[in-house]
């Protein structure tokens, strides 16, 4: 009798401790991709610290910010990125690597985006990380998880304010009945 209680103890003991390691657990199966991405990322910080220049520190945190959105550190993967934006504030290819690695993640790259919209001038030498970071927030809230259309609309009309471009743009939806303002500013008519 004693032997069944304790081989129920070892039973139930070995189940908690699956169902409490299995985050880690999980990991062990999908860690080829996970190393990798912590080689990398250990590479692009050994880079960092042999970096010279600005653009090539801007270029290694970027490099580590895709290696830790690839290893599923969203949070690390946006302080690298606004690390790589604050050393070069003019390079759109940064708005573009991180709208890349964390399209998954749609809370984290709008967080990331409205703060280097927030930290540099829209026109000048950084308008063209701020019409990236624009046209991204704009697809964010016209298609992504967080569709809002308002939101959308405005983004593409700051972007065509800011920056207005040759190609036809997508046109405006016409507003909905009973707002104040027409897309054109004018008030509607009252009948």
């Amino acid at each position: 009798m004693d032997s069944y209680v304790l081989l129920g103890a070892t039973i139930v003991f070995a189940v908690y401790l699956i169902f409490r390691f299995r985050p880690a657990l999980s990991g062990l199966s999908r860690g080829g991709a996970r190393s990798a991405a912590r080689a990398a990322l250990k590479d692009a910080k050994t880079r960092l610290d042999a970096a010279k220049t600005d653009e090539e520190r801007a270029l290694c945190l970027g490099d580590a910010g895709d290696a830790s959105a690839s290893a599923g550190r969203t949070n690390g993967a946006v302080g690298y990125y606004i690390r790589a934006m604050r050393l070069d504030p003019r390079s759109a290819a940064l708005i573009e690597r991180a709208a890349t690695h964390l399209e998954e993640h749609p809370h984290a790259l709008e967080t990331l985006l409205w703060r280097r919209l927030g930290a540099e001038s829209w026109t000048g030498p950084t308008a063209a990380p701020a019409h990236a970071a624009l046209r991204h927030l704009a697809k964010l809230y016209a298609h992504g998880a967080l569709r809002q259309s308002v939101r959308a609309r405005v983004f593409r009309n700051a972007l065509a304010a800011v920056a207005p471009s040759t190609e036809s743009e997508e046109a405006n939806p016409a507003p909905r009945a009973g707002l104040a303002t027409r897309d054109d500013g004018s008030a509607p008519a009252n009948p």
